[in-house]
């Protein structure tokens, strides 16, 4: 199994409502003709741009894009987009994450910096039970940019030994009347940590769709 899959495999682990009855696409065919059915535009060689979500993510340099992916489910309509980008000579490489919420879910469900229950949401819940309680950090959360992002912190990991450690960052989107919860999970040789923050770094606020007007 490749690194790659392992890692689409781990990230949506984490997907309690989404992972049920999955039906993955990987799209290969030019963007102009199927890329559209990823909820991405290319608006520039690097950057893509998520209008229903209002997040825009630039690849960095130094990195380079893997085909976009789908998923949905056959009970519900709603598409989840990923975006993988890998840097060869580092050997990292990253899935980045755009899922619809359902309605009425807050952030806090997913991750948080406090435990009410004992709990730090399913995020951390779940990669704790993957990589065992001392492979994963408490979640911290920053203010990055725009946005307000919760880190976790992998270890190693049960397939992967101690080559490898990992990141995993997420935030919460409100666009129109829909949320949507954004996430990249990084995976890097040990030692090299302070590069994953090369992929957060990558996203932006996509400015509003122009609406075309009648000449």
């Amino acid at each position: 199994m490749s690194r790659f899959r392992l890692m689409l495999i781990v990230g949506f682990a984490v997907q309690p409502t989404l992972a049920q009855d999955p039906k993955e696409e990987v799209l290969t065919k030019p963007f102009e003709d199927r890329r559209d059915q990823t909820l991405l535009k290319r608006v520039t060689e690097r950057t893509f741009v998520h209008e229903v979500a209002g997040v825009g993510f630039t690849v960095p340099d130094g990195w380079k894009e893997i085909h976009p992916h789908r998923l949905a489910r056959r009970i519900d309509p709603r598409v989840s987009t990923v975006l993988g980008v890998e840097r060869g000579d580092r050997d990292m490489v990253a899935s980045i994450f755009w899922i619809p919420m359902n309605p009425g879910s807050k952030l806090s469900e997913w991750v948080r910096d406090a435990a009410p229950g004992g709990e730090y949401g399913e995020e951390y819940e779940t990669l704790k039970a993957v990589y065992g309680k001392d492979r994963v950090t408490i979640p911290t959360k920053m203010r990055h940019g725009d946005f307000e992002v919760y880190r976790i912190n992998i270890t190693g990991g049960p397939d992967r030994g101690d080559r490898y450690d990992g990141a995993l960052f997420v935030f919460a989107m409100e666009n129109g009347d829909k949320s949507w919860l954004i996430k990249a999970r990084v995976s890097f040789p040990k030692g090299e940590r302070e590069h994953a923050m090369e992929v957060l770094n990558g996203f932006s606020v996509a400015p509003p769709p122009r609406i075309a007007t009648e000449k």
